[in-house]
């Protein structure tokens, strides 16, 4: 075999190589963000339940404490005119001060405020949403509008799984991430000689505000992008993911990998 040969197989091998380790590098990162999003349910579903059992021990204190206001009076009245007012004012005092001091127990501290991912102070349901494409697919138009119809974590309901919208309930920094993956063969249906290559875009209302992008040139050399960005949107803004243009060839989205969105608010 001739030299160049040689060189011929020994930069395949490299392609073949770089191009797996970039697949085993997309499925890591996606995995991680998964995880996370899961440790970040999970610290806010603590929280709440802490704070749900504060708040049932401070009105048993203060009903505790009304209580032992309503015996003041009667057990006053056995005393003197003068020693009845002093009572009173001893009494009121101690047991506002025992319920303030309650409260500066139970508050943050200061300048700090409560808050969870929905953004509202003392709100106990986090918005959060993850949502995928069911299927393999083709023939993507320009400006075409990804429906993510398999939802597996929705909370807050902000996510539409109909139209791909996700909805800002309310105004504040919000964090989103998108996959997107292209064949390098033809799925039923696809017409185009072409493998796969397009490019999307996260779009917040009319305005993109990132865009990635993935292309095969090869036979069985499958390829996947991911996105993520931070928004900071206004109650009823939408977020979606479209395309930047025609797509060509054939969309992966089912056993081994996956056309996802999703998002979370942060404060």
């Amino acid at each position: 075999m001739l030299p160049w040969h040689y060189l011929c197989v020994l930069i395949l091998l490299f392609s073949s190589v770089v191009t797996i380790k970039a697949e085993e590098e997309n499925g890591r990162w996606k995995e991680r963000m998964e995880e996370e999003m899961k440790r970040i349910l999970e610290i806010v579903e603590k929280q709440t339940k802490v704070i749900r059992r504060q708040d049932s021990e401070i009105a048993a204190l203060k009903n505790r404490i009304d209580t032992l206001e309503d015996r003041a009076p009667s057990k006053a009245k056995e005393e003197t005119q003068s020693g009845q007012q002093t009572s009173i004012k001893r009494t009121k005092p101690k047991a506002n001060q025992f319920i303030d001091t309650l409260k500066d127990n139970h508050s943050p501290p200061k300048g700090v405020q409560r808050r969870f991912l929905d953004g509202s102070p003392g709100h106990q349901t986090p918005v959060a949403f993850y949502a995928y494409i069911s299927k393999d697919f083709t023939h993507v138009g320009d400006n075409h509008m990804f429906v993510f119809d398999t939802i597996v974590t929705n909370s807050g309901h902000a996510y539409n799984n109909y139209s791909g919208v996700f909805t800002a309930s309310s105004s504040g920094l919000y964090a989103f991430a998108y996959s997107i993956a292209v064949a390098g063969h033809h799925i039923s249906g696809d017409t185009d000689s072409q493998y796969g290559e397009i490019s999307v875009q996260l779009v917040r209302n009319a305005t993109p505000y990132g865009s990635i992008a993935a292309d095969t040139e090869r036979a069985s050399d499958d390829e996947m992008a991911t996105g993520f960005a931070i928004l900071y949107l206004d109650a009823g803004d939408i977020v979606k993911v479209t395309a930047k243009g025609q797509g060509q060839g054939s969309f992966l989205s089912s056993r081994y990998e996956h056309w996802s969105f999703s998002g979370f608010k942060i404060q």
